[in-house]
C-alpha cells in the first residue's frame, strides 16, 4: 500500500512538472513573438511575408518540442496556412493579386486555432490568437 502512495506522488509530482514545463515553453514562444514586428504594423505585402515567417520560425521551436501529437499537427496546420498566405502575400507584390489568409479547421469545421487553445496550456492562448491572424 505504501508503494502505491509512493507511485502516485510520484505519478502526480511528474505531471505537475511536465504541466510546468509546456506553461514556460509558452511563455518563452510569447516572448519570442513579443521581440518580432507584428505582420499588421507593416506596410508593404513584401514586409508583411517577411513578418508572418519570422512569426513562424519563432513558433516553430515550440512546435519541434511539442510531445502531443494531435497539438503538433494542430500547430502544423496553423504554420502551413501561414506560410501559404506569406507565400501569396509575396505574389501580390509582384502581380497585385490580393493575398488572403484562409485559417485552416478540422473535419467537423471547428477553427484549428479555437481547437489548439482548448488544447494547449493557458499561457499559449494569446501566442495562438496572434498567429491565427497574421492579416491584421
Amino acid at each position: 500500500m505504501i508503494d502505491t502512495v509512493s507511485d502516485f506522488r510520484d505519478d502526480a509530482a511528474g505531471a505537475r512538472e511536465r504541466q510546468r514545463l509546456r506553461d514556460a515553453a509558452c511563455v518563452a514562444l510569447e516572448t519570442r513573438l513579443n521581440r518580432l514586428v507584428p505582420p499588421g504594423a507593416t506596410t508593404t505585402p513584401q514586409a508583411r511575408a517577411v513578418a508572418v515567417r519570422d512569426e513562424n520560425a519563432a513558433t516553430r521551436i515550440y512546435v519541434v518540442q511539442l510531445r502531443d501529437q494531435r497539438a503538433g499537427d494542430g500547430w502544423r496546420q496553423l504554420l502551413d496556412a501561414r506560410t501559404a498566405f506569406a507565400e501569396g502575400l509575396e505574389a501580390q507584390a509582384r502581380s497585385r493579386t490580393p493575398a488572403f489568409y484562409v485559417a485552416p479547421e478540422t473535419r467537423g469545421q471547428v477553427s484549428v486555432a479555437d481547437e489548439l487553445i482548448r488544447w494547449s496550456p493557458a499561457p499559449c492562448a494569446g501566442a495562438i490568437r496572434r498567429l491565427a491572424t497574421p492579416d491584421l
